[in-house]
C-alpha cells in the first residue's frame, strides 16, 4: 500500500504540450464583451455573466452586493485540464497527447487517472546522462472471461495506470505520451514521490459514489439526471509495529491534500487519486499491527 505525494505542475514547469491553448480568444485588456463571451486568462476559461466595460480583468474583480461579478469561472484549458485536480475534466486531443514536465524535485513516480487510448509512454531525460528510463504500457486489458467474449465483445481499456519503479533524478524531465486510436485524453496527471504504508490485504473494498440525481414521478417512472462519481475504497493494511508513529505523522500530512493511493499496481479498482477521510492505527501486535483506511475519490 503506497501513495503518490504529487508535485505542482506550473506554467513553468510545463516545458512543452501537443494541446493547443484554442479554446477561446485570449482576454484583451482593451476589449469590451457581451453577456455569453468566452475568453482564456491564466490558462483558465471564462464567460462573461454581463456586459463587461474594457479593464475588467476576469479572476481579479472586487465582487460587493452592488457590484456583481461580471466574469464566471469555467475551468481550465483543454492543456490544463490534466493538472486540475477534477478526474473528469479530461485533457483531450486526437490521437496523441504528449507532454514534457521539467519537475524541478526529486520524482520516482507518476499516474494517470482517467486515460483514454491504448497506450502510454513514459521517457525520463537527465540533461547529463540522457535518457534515464523509459516505459510503455498497454491500455488494453487483456482479461477475458470465455472464448465468447473474446470473439464478440468490445475491447476493454484501462482507465487508471501507475508507474511506481523510475528512477530518483532531481534534474530530470519527464515526458508522457498517450496514444489512441482515436480521441486521446488524461483526466489527471500526477508526478512525485512515493510513500511506503505497509501491505493491502484482502477484504479491501471499492465502490463508487454517484451524484446522479434520480427521481421517481407520481406514475411511478424514473427521471434520471447523470452526475459524476467518485471512487471509493476501504483498505485494511498491515504495518510494522515500529513504524505505526511514522505512518500516522505521513497521513496527518496529506491529511487535506489529494494524492494516488495504491492498494495494489496490478488491481485497477485499487489505484484513487483523493483524500482519506478516516484512518485508524491498532498497535495489534509486537511485530505487526494493524491499519484501516477509507478513502474518497475526486470527481
Amino acid at each position: 500500500m503506497r501513495f503518490i505525494r504529487p508535485v505542482e505542475v506550473t506554467p513553468a514547469k510545463l516545458i512543452s504540450s501537443n494541446v493547443p491553448e484554442t479554446d477561446y480568444p485570449a482576454w484583451s485588456v482593451m476589449a469590451t464583451y457581451s453577456i455569453g463571451d468566452k475568453v482564456v486568462l491564466d490558462h483558465r476559461n471564462y464567460e462573461a455573466l454581463a456586459a463587461v466595460p474594457a479593464g475588467v480583468k476576469p479572476g481579479a474583480e472586487i465582487v460587493t452586493t452592488t457590484n456583481p461579478a461580471k466574469w464566471l469561472d469555467i475551468g481550465a484549458t483543454n492543456r490544463w485540464k490534466m493538472f486540475d485536480e477534477i478526474v473528469g475534466t479530461l485533457t483531450t486531443n486526437p490521437g496523441l497527447v504528449s507532454v514534457t514536465i521539467q519537475p524541478g524535485a526529486v520524482i520516482n513516480s507518476l499516474a494517470l487517472i482517467n486515460v483514454r487510448g491504448e497506450s502510454v509512454t513514459v521517457v525520463m531525460t537527465d540533461p547529463i546522462e540522457g535518457v534515464v528510463a523509459s516505459r510503455t504500457y498497454s491500455l488494453i486489458d487483456g482479461s477475458v472471461d470465455n472464448w465468447y467474449d473474446w470473439f464478440f465483445e468490445e475491447i476493454e481499456l484501462r482507465n487508471s495506470i501507475v508507474a511506481l519503479d523510475l528512477p530518483a533524478y532531481g534534474t530530470a524531465s519527464i515526458t508522457v505520451t498517450v496514444s489512441s486510436s482515436g480521441t486521446a485524453g488524461i483526466g489527471e496527471l500526477v508526478i512525485g514521490k512515493t510513500a511506503d504504508i505497509g501491505k493491502a490485504l484482502y477484504g479491501t473494498g471499492v465502490g463508487i459514489d454517484d451524484y446522479s440525481k434520480k427521481e421517481r414521478d407520481p406514475f411511478g417512472g424514473w427521471s434520471v439526471t447523470e452526475g459524476a462519481f467518485s471512487d471509493t475504497a476501504k483498505f485494511p493494511v498491515a504495518i510494522d509495529t515500529d513504524r505505526v508513529t511514522k505512518i500516522k505523522r505521513l497521513l496527518t500530512e496529506i491529511r487535506a491534500k489529494p494524492v494516488v493511493w495504491v492498494g495494489e499496481e496490478t488491481y485497477e479498482a485499487s489505484i484513487l487519486y483523493g483524500f482519506f477521510t478516516s484512518f485508524d492505527l491498532v498497535y495489534s501486535g509486537p511485530t505487526v499491527s494493524d491499519c484501516q483506511l477509507e478513502i474518497e475519490g475526486l470527481t
